[in-house]
């Protein structure tokens, strides 16, 4: 509120240097000159009565404002205002300041105070009128910028929960696969469904850990694909092999959370699923530059097996691009081609992006 009171004040002495400025400039005009400091005190004391009044105006103007919808309430109340204002300001300059100036123009009945605040009437109108019209300025654009800064905090929370409910889906989705595995181990192979089970225990709170956070380090993800394929490497016994090629330069970058496991599940199904001989999942993470790769690879039947690309995905891939749009905008790639050798190969590339040091927080 001091701040406030202190731009008020130095706005009305700015103005009233503006106005002795241009009262001094026209005493010389008609040849009637004048002391340049007593036309800055003349018209500055005048002002700084206004920057007296002016609280009160704007306490006014916020509990009164105008608009379009309610408009004749506020204009009868600020009508009373610009009057009470004008009449104050100079009925106190009359008695406090005149008398330096001129001591035998003071008013000496009500009738003359009455006719020095009528003569003065217009400018404590325009005074008032630019009070007024600078608060209601002010006041639109701070409710501009609020409303910008609340769109901005409502699109990001929607962004949010679009991801979080995305995030959410693949959770079920994965679950409901290495139940059944379970199930189908349970009578055949009950101790490599025990052994799935704590494995699978292990996965859940590990998941769990990850909860709430939109982005992970590559590094993390890599853990997590890791705990995965171990579920599933059992429930494919030796027909799985699983090869890994990271870049070491690639384990800092910021990816989202839960980002490959999706793919590679959908390489398993589609791919490695459908074949008797030996399945050969690799998954690649480079830095390219600005960039980072990531790529999973299958020697399924390939693409030339399927009716249409579209049938290579499932739940989880659909998903995938969807939650790439909305983390990275048109900023990133996600293509699905033939492996070199046989089968198939998602590629992903999206913004390298670091994660932050934990001793920068």
């Amino acid at each position: 509120m001091r701040l406030r009171y202190g731009v008020i004040t130095g706005a009305w002495f700015v103005y009233g240097v503006l106005n002795a400025m241009l009262v001094y400039s026209r005493a010389l005009l008609y040849e009637k000159p004048m002391p340049w400091w007593e036309s800055v005190f003349y018209e500055v004391s005048f002002t700084m009565l206004w920057a007296v009044v002016t609280p009160a105006i704007l306490r006014l103007a916020a509990r009164f404002p105008m608009s379009i919808e309610r408009w004749w309430k506020p204009l009868l109340v600020h009508m009373f205002g610009m009057l009470a204002a004008a009449t104050v300001t100079k009925v106190a300059w009359d008695f406090s300041i005149l008398p330096f100036f001129s001591p035998a123009t003071v008013p000496t009945s009500f009738t003359e105070a009455a006719r020095s605040v009528l003569r003065a009437l217009d400018f404590g109108f325009l005074h008032y009128a630019i009070v007024l019209v600078g608060w209601h300025t002010l006041d639109y654009r701070e409710r501009y910028e609020d409303g910008r800064l609340r769109a901005s905090q409502l699109e990001a929370r929607l962004a949010t929960a679009q991801l979080q409910a995305l995030k959410m889906q693949l959770h079920p989705h994965f679950l409901f696969n290495t139940l059944h595995s379970i199930s189908e181990l349970v009578h055949d192979d009950p101790p490599r469904a025990e052994k799935m089970i704590v494995r699978l225990s292990d996965f859940l709170r590990l998941t769990l850990d990850q909860v709430g956070r939109s982005e992970v380090s590559l590094a993390d993800e890599i853990d997590f694909l890791g705990r995965y394929l171990e579920i599933e490497q059992m429930r494919f016994e030796d027909r799985l092999q699983v090869e890994w090629v990271i870049d070491d330069k690639a384990l800092r970058a910021q990816v989202p959370n839960l980002i490959l496991q999706p793919i590679v599940e959908n390489a398993l199904k589609h791919g490695i699923g459908r074949i008797t001989s030996q399945g050969v999942l690799r998954i690649a993470c480079t830095r390219q530059g600005e960039q980072l790769v990531m790529s999973v690879r299958d020697n399924g039947p390939g693409l030339k097996h399927q009716a249409a690309p579209a049938d290579r995905e499932g739940v989880g891939l659909r998903n995938t691009r969807s939650r790439l749009e909305r983390h990275y905008g048109g900023n990133h790639l996600i293509v699905i081609q033939p492996a070199p050798a046989a089968g198939c190969e998602v590629m992903v590339t999206i913004p390298f992006r670091p994660m932050p040091d934990r001793r920068d927080l």
